[in-house]
């Protein structure tokens, strides 16, 4: 008897301590950030792609138009619980090219420095008046008329 008391007492202490575990935050990192000893070796207007290239390795994205900015991104995402993911940490490197290859500038920019942008939100905006389910259905009630249900090879009046 009292080692069963003993036993149901660790399964419940193992029970709590695994429910506790679980409720601990998570980070996870997504992109690449260049290290700063390396983003300082860059000079504008001595470098050109290819040197940045070697220097800091390839960018997390160009540009879409042209080819004169190259972007490194980073950041870290706190995960809690059933709670949706937050972004605790984002640092942009941009460095940007002259038209003959040279590099212009390179800028360095926190989360600090502006707002987060969603590129992917899943959802389609629609303009226009937002109705509800009753709305709708009792919205059409005295908007039929007879022809809308004829026999469409009958022509109309007959």
């Amino acid at each position: 008897m009292r080692h069963a008391k003993r036993a149901v007492t660790i399964i419940a202490a193992l029970g709590v301590s695994a429910v506790l575990a679980g409720c601990e935050e998570t980070y996870t990192n997504h992109g690449f950030m260049p290290q700063l000893a390396d983003l300082e070796t860059i000079e504008a207007g001595k470098d050109t792609r290819g040197s940045v290239l070697r220097k800091l390795g390839r960018p997390s994205s160009i540009s879409s138009f042209d080819s004169a900015s190259w972007f490194y991104a980073a950041s870290r995402v706190e995960h809690y619980a059933f709670y949706a993911p937050k972004v605790v940490d984002r640092t942009v490197v941009t460095v940007s090219f002259s038209e003959s290859g040279l590099v212009e500038n390179v800028g360095r920019y926190g989360i600090e420095d502006g707002q987060i942008i969603d590129l992917v939100t899943r959802t389609t905006p629609t303009y226009g008046r937002e109705l509800t389910a009753l709305q709708q259905i009792f919205g059409n009630l005295g908007r039929f008329n007879a022809e809308q249900f004829t026999d469409p090879s009958r022509p109309p009046g007959s």
